[in-house]
Order: structure tokens, then C-alpha cells, then sequence
């Protein structure tokens, strides 16, 4: 390994943790110049971004200018949408066709990974290793509870952290590909071993490998949660960070599982198309945007920014880094809240209070007035009022009726009876109390297949609304209504 390469990461890392304490001025007028130069560079080198930002000024525009773009058109223009003359489409579904490719770059210089397709088909994607040592760079500088100096540089130069962390299954998603190609540079500082969340001895390997930092979605880290509860394992005292990854996570079960795992826990958000979009924050338990490096608008449904403190419908994400795929206003399903105050960590960067899913996530239901969309959040706002609660899940068995699952913490109980009354005080806050039959169950284990994700949203009539489907109007919480009188 070069050491200057070692030396020049740990540099950077540290430039890039000076950062966060810019002005939001300055931090803004960076990104602002970063996206002038990916627009500049869209154009000059790519057919379909030049016909898609025709009429658009070179400078002296707004972002709102800009037209925002999608996984279909992106993946339809595939071809034309990149900046590279050596990246074709189907010789890349070749190359992601073999398994065995995992780990290699494609043409010794790019990385190759693709969207889930949860949400319709997969978007192919293309990073370049500038791109993959930012991503490091800032986990491990951003993405940290410690305050990251020269001494801890130092620290783990001489002695890497270890990262362990825990996937579905090996393949060609972005966050499991990424720790295939993590840079040389990085190497010196970290440690990377990738477990499998459905080997059998997982908690074993973990114990054996003694990890200073774990990154899962937050259903692994149920799964490793209840193992270590079970007193199978410890993970103590060598642990010193936990990350969760794509999924939601219980406020309840967080501040459990900071005294199961002996560390603090974070959140992060971010999606293929852009691995380091956020880094979590232990102050708030909220996500700091990297507002230099990519471009975060939260809108309405008609792309109209979403006011700090209110969910928005969806939201457009450019990715400042990678010049080969451009990713520009690119619009994704999640329903966020940005914070209406700054956490107080010293960070000036923007602030997501929290996520709450997906646009697709949503319930279609029946009442006297007609179908309607349902957002799961009028059961989550009183699930998070059970304080005893691991998880839960919501199935929509038809046009009205729900059944909710719940896995209580150990050694905890759920009051029934209390449960049934709190979700009909929030029903009724909307009208709904007469209109729905909910029914709160415990059962001893919510997990994912062991493939995906785990699906915290179930709609059984889905399919059946879509053919009976009349005016759907999305329900607007009694603030709203109570604005409009």
C-alpha cells in the first residue's frame, strides 16, 4: 500500500470534518458552484442532458430552473444520459449479469451497482473511484460520534478501526457493492469485513471479529439485538458505534439498544444514486445533509418546496460528485421533514428531523365519502407513544380494516387495551373513528425473509382499489384542514 495515498485520505477526511463548521452562507454558495460545474459538464458531454437543459442559462440560473428527472427516463436514455464514450448499457448488464464480476471494476475503472427495482425497474449505476474515496472519506469523517482530529487520525492509522457490516446478501446493490471497492487510501485507516445477515454463526463472526463500528439496516440490528439480549454474545466493550441504514428505527428501541450494544446509535439516509447523502447525528438523532457534496429539495407534490417542519411528498436529489452519471433534481418517493431549528452539535449543515417512508407506502381505504389515500404516519404517530414497542408492522387486510402488529422490547408488555384506545384517539382526530376497524396485536418476532428489507407497510386490497379506484384525495392532517376554514 502507498503510503501517500494513506496519508492524502486522511487529509481529506479531515478537510472535509472542518467543513461542517462553514457558514450555511458559504456552504450554500459551495454547492452552488459545484453544481454549476456538473451542469456545465452534463452539457458539453452528454446529447440527452444537452436537449434536457436546452433553454436553461449556462450561470445565471436557479435551481428551480433545472428540470428534474426520473429512474425511467433515466434508465430509457441510459446511453445518452452518461458522459463516458466507453459505458454502454448492455455491455453493463452483461458485466452485472456475472456474479463473479463483484468486486471488479468495470473497464479497471468503474464501479458497477444497481437500485433494488422496489419501486419499478432498477436503475443502473456508475461511480468512478474519486467517487467511492469521497464516500469513505466522509464516513469516516462525518459519519462519527467522535470529534475526528489529528490525534484520531493518528490513532487509527496506527491502529484501523474495524467495520463490520451486515448485508442481505452479496450482490451488485450500492450498499453492499461499495465495501468491494473501498480506496487504498482508506485501508490504512479501517478495517472492512461484510457478514451475511442469514449466515447462521452471524453473531459469532461478529463476536470473533470484535467490531469498533457496526453499520445494518434496523432489522439486522433487531436480529443481533435479541441475540445479544438472549446473552448468546456481547459485543462490549470494543463497540463504539452502530449505524442504521434504510430503515426506519423505533425512538424506543434506539435508546434500548444503546444500552444492548454499550454505543451510541445513528441514522443515516441516503440511496443508491447518492451512498452519502447524509451522515447521522448523535446530538438530535437526526441526519445532516452533505450540502456541499449533493443538493436535498424537499417538495409538495407539484415540486413546490416543502416548509422546514412539514413532510413533503417527495424529493429531488443532484448528486454533486459523479460527473460519468449525471444525477440532476432526480426524483425519489420519500416522505421527509426538514428540522425547523439547528441541533446544536456545531454543524451547519442542513438538518432532516426525520424520514418517514416512501410515497408507495401508503394505504388506499373506503368511507362514505369515496376512496381515499391513507398515510401510514396516522398509526405511527400513536405507535410511537407505546414506549415498550421493538417494531411493528401495518396490514391492510381490506378498504377498512387493519391489523397491527407489534414486538414488544424484552421483558416488556404491551397494554392491548390502552393500544386499541390510542390508535382510535388518533383516528378520530381525523375523522376516521367510525369509518375503520383497527385491531393491535403482539406476536413474539417481526423480521425481514432474509432477502429485502423488511416491509413495515402491507396492503392486502391494494391491487383491489385499483380497479374500484374513484376521486383519491390524500388526507390532510386537522392542522391543514383547520388552515383552510
Amino acid at each position: 500500500m502507498d503510503i501517500w495515498e494513506s496519508i492524502e485520505f486522511g487529509a481529506r477526511a479531515l478537510l472535509l470534518k472542518s467543513a461542517v463548521t462553514k457558514s450555511p452562507e458559504d456552504i450554500a454558495r459551495l454547492g452552488r458552484s459545484r453544481l454549476n460545474q456538473l451542469v456545465a459538464h452534463a452539457r458539453a458531454n452528454s446529447d440527452f442532458w444537452r436537449e434536457k437543459l436546452d433553454g436553461v442559462p449556462n450561470d445565471s440560473f436557479e435551481l428551480t430552473d433545472l428540470p428534474t428527472s426520473s429512474k425511467p427516463e433515466l434508465m430509457d436514455n441510459f446511453d445518452r444520459a452518461v458522459t463516458a464514450d466507453d459505458l454502454r448499457r448492455s455491455e453493463i448488464e452483461s458485466f452485472l449479469d456475472d456474479e463473479s464480476n463483484l468486486g471488479t471494476y468495470f473497464k479497471d475503472k468503474y464501479a458497477l451497482s444497481h437500485t433494488s427495482g422496489s419501486q419499478g425497474q432498477p436503475l443502473i449505476l456508475v461511480q468512478t473511484k474519486d467517487n467511492l474515496e469521497l464516500l469513505f472519506a466522509l464516513q469516516a469523517s462525518r459519519g462519527n460520534h467522535k470529534s475526528i482530529g489529528v490525534s484520531e487520525a493518528l490513532k487509527h492509522f496506527i491502529t484501523p478501526a474495524r467495520l463490520a457490516a451486515v448485508i442481505f446478501n452479496p450482490g451488485f446493490y450500492p450498499s453492499a457493492s461499495a465495501f468491494h471497492h473501498m480506496p487504498a487510501g482508506a485501508k490504512h485507516y479501517l478495517d472492512v469485513k461484510v457478514f451475511c445477515a442469514n449466515d447462521e454463526d452471524l453473531v459469532e463472526q461478529l463476536a470473533e471479529f470484535r467490531p469498533t463500528h457496526l453499520t445494518a439496516y434496523a432489522s439486522m440490528l433487531h436480529e443481533i439485538a435479541r441475540q445479544i439480549e438472549s446473552g448468546r454474545v456481547s459485543l462490549k466493550p470494543e463497540l463504539e458505534e452502530v449505524v442504521n441504514i434504510s430503515e426506519r428505527l423505533m425512538p424506543q428501541a434506539r435508546e434500548h439498544y444503546v444500552d444492548i450494544f454499550g454505543a451510541p446509535v445513528l441514522d443515516n439516509y441516503s440511496m443508491g444514486e447518492r451512498l452519502f447523502l447524509t451522515n447521522g447525528c448523535t446530538k438530535c438523532h437526526g441526519m445532516h445533509v452533505n450540502a456541499d457534496w449533493a443538493l436535498l429539495e424537499v417538495v409538495d407534490e407539484n415540486n413546490n418546496a416543502a416548509p422546514n417542519g412539514e413532510m413533503g411528498a417527495k424529493v429531488l436529489v443532484t448528486n454533486l460528485a459523479n460527473y460519468t452519471q449525471p444525477i440532476i433534481r432526480y426524483e425519489i418517493g420519500d416522505m421527509i421533514t426538514m428540522a425547523t431549528k439547528t441541533c446544536g452539535c456545531g454543524s451547519n449543515l442542513p438538518l432532516i428531523d426525520h424520514v418517514e417512508g416512501r410515497d408507495s407506502d401508503v394505504f388506499e381505504i373506503k368511507t362514505d365519502k369515496g376512496t381515499r389515500t391513507l398515510q401510514p404516519t396516522i398509526f405511527e404517530l400513536a405507535l410511537g407513544r407505546m414506549l415498550d414497542v421493538r417494531e411493528y408492522q401495518l396490514v391492510q387486510e381490506d378498504n377498512t380494516r387493519f391489523r397491527i402488529l407489534v414486538e414488544p422490547l424484552p421483558g416488556k408488555t404491551v397494554n392491548l387495551l390502552r393500544a386499541d384506545e390510542m390508535m382510535h384517539e388518533q383516528l378520530r382526530e381525523y375523522g376516521l373513528d367510525q369509518q375503520l376497524r383497527i385491531k393491535v396485536e403482539t406476536v413474539d418476532r417481526l423480521t425481514n425473509d432474509g432477502e429485502r428489507k423488511f416491509k413495515r407497510v402491507v396492503s392486502q386490497a391494494r391491487d383491489d382499489n385499483q380497479e374500484s379506484r374513484q376521486d383519491v384525495m390524500a388526507l390532510e392532517t386537522p392542522t391543514r384542514r383547520a388552515k383552510k376554514r
